[in-house]
């Protein structure tokens, strides 16, 4: 099985030292939780957390501390690995009602990872990150994965990220990636001039496609999701082996893609308009 996991880089916000309290304690928390999150199923060691926030072991201490106390962050007795606590399980229940997105496009996108015989990502905005929301692996023995659920990265990397960024309006777009470029340029495979062709490509003909511009020899293909208004509200993608498609069989993955979204899209308002 080929496991691309695309790590999310530090930096992009401001300094650490640049934030006064109590603003630069609640920025510690969320760049911890965020660590934390990164680690999915399986938590986060110390010395993972220390690593993705660039924070001291003992301000990182502090924090844990808190968080535990209150709820947020759970530690396993056995491994030591933090996981996100409770509290976030009933956030997440709350926030779902406002944001249905994901049982919108859960059964759709399993038919659709069947489909095609590849996994595929729901990505959402976060601020100036796309999250996966949801992956659907389909049961083909080999699979590229190139994110977990709950990982983030700078809006724009990956194909969903950069459909869901391509979409947004272009001054919009164009303040993320302003925002963003210190975070994209951290990242060695970096490339400055192919990113914004691929960005302005994919704002041209309707969905994102690169091949290898994130990961050497791994391809993606995403399409935004549009709410009533054509606002984007969410992305949908698959990544594979460069070599694996030729240009007719991209173009079909992209409509069907493409075929998908218009589902998702008319299933979130149906679930919009309950009462």
């Amino acid at each position: 099985m080929v496991d691309t996991v695309i790590l999310q880089p530090n930096g992009g916000d401001p300094g650490i030292g640049s934030l006064s309290e109590p603003t630069g304690s609640l920025h510690r928390a969320i760049l911890i939780v965020r660590a934390i999150a990164r680690g999915s199923e399986t938590g986060a060691a110390l010395t993972e957390v220390v690593a993705w926030t660039g924070l001291p072991r003992s301000t990182i201490h502090r924090v844990l501390d808190m968080l535990i106390e209150s709820g947020w962050v759970e530690r396993d007795a056995q491994t030591r690995r933090f996981h996100l606590g409770a509290e976030f399980l009933t956030l997440g229940i709350v926030a779902s009602a406002r944001h249905p997105i994901e049982r919108a496009a859960a059964t759709e996108i399993a038919v659709l990872a069947q489909e095609i015989g590849q996994t595929i990502y729901l990505i959402v905005k976060a601020g100036l990150d796309g999250v996966c929301a949801a992956r659907q692996e389909s049961a083909s023995r080999i699979q590229t994965l190139v994110l977990k659920v709950g990982s983030h990265v700078p809006l724009g990397w990956g194909a969903g990220s950069m459909a869901l960024l391509a979409a947004l309006p272009r001054a919009e777009a164009d303040e993320v990636i302003e925002r963003n470029r210190k975070r994209y340029v951290e990242i060695p495979s970096f490339d400055p001039a192919a990113f914004a062709k691929a960005v302005e490509d994919a704002r041209g003909r309707g969905f994102a496609s690169h091949d290898g511009l994130f990961t050497r020899g791994i391809s993606g293909i995403g399409v935004p999701v549009r709410d009533r208004s054509f606002y984007p509200v969410a992305a949908i993608s698959t990544a594979f082996v460069t070599d694996w498609l030729d240009d007719a069989q991209r173009l079909r993955c992209a409509a069907r893609l493409n075929e998908t979204a218009l589902r998702i899209a008319k299933r979130l308002v149906d679930i919009r308009s309950r009462p």
